[in-house]
């Protein structure tokens, strides 16, 4: 029981050092967005996709050591349960793990969320400038209201590559 509870922290321990490295990823991605360097973002969402399936192949590693100590056992907080029922010396430092990812993954979260509404805002701007440009090469229409008179000059909008030529 004690070798597969040490076994156990050393596991957190890379599953800690795998979640620090999506918060450093997604900082990355931030900046790329604040900063307009979309040549970056491809590679930053490669190491994204990396990052998540390390995570998911240390999930899956994890849930083996969980099964060791007792099959069945999903959550961190079982685990601590077990340790504290055997006296072990390691339950502060699975406590300590415990809140560090919880504090990682709503770290996490708020950095995703960000992000997304970091995209968004740029896909809108991106939709207006697009709008704008259409515009701006699009017929002016007839110069005539829907009664058949003739519109006064001041409000046809004439675009500004017209202007210059």
């Amino acid at each position: 029981m004690k070798n597969t509870i040490n076994k156990i922290l050393n596991h957190l321990e890379l599953e800690l050092t795998c979640y620090q490295e999506i918060c450093r990823i997604y900082d990355e991605q931030k900046e790329a967005l604040v900063k307009n360097k979309y040549e970056e973002l491809d590679g930053i969402d490669k190491q994204i996709t990396s990052a998540y399936n390390r995570v998911m192949s240390l999930n899956k590693k994890r849930q083996e050591l969980f099964n060791q100590l007792k099959p069945g056992i999903t959550k961190l907080s079982e685990v601590i349960d077990i340790a504290r029922k055997e006296e072990s010396p390691n339950t502060d430092k699975l406590n300590d793990y415990r809140e560090t990812f919880k504090k990682m993954a709503q770290d996490i979260e708020k950095k995703q969320y960000i992000n997304f509404e970091l995209l968004k805002t740029g896909l809108n701007i991106s939709d207006k400038k697009l709008n704008l440009i259409i515009e701006a090469f699009a017929p002016q229409g007839s110069i005539y209201n829907e009664k058949g008179k003739s519109k006064d000059h001041k409000d046809i909008a004439v675009s500004t590559i017209i202007e210059e030529v």
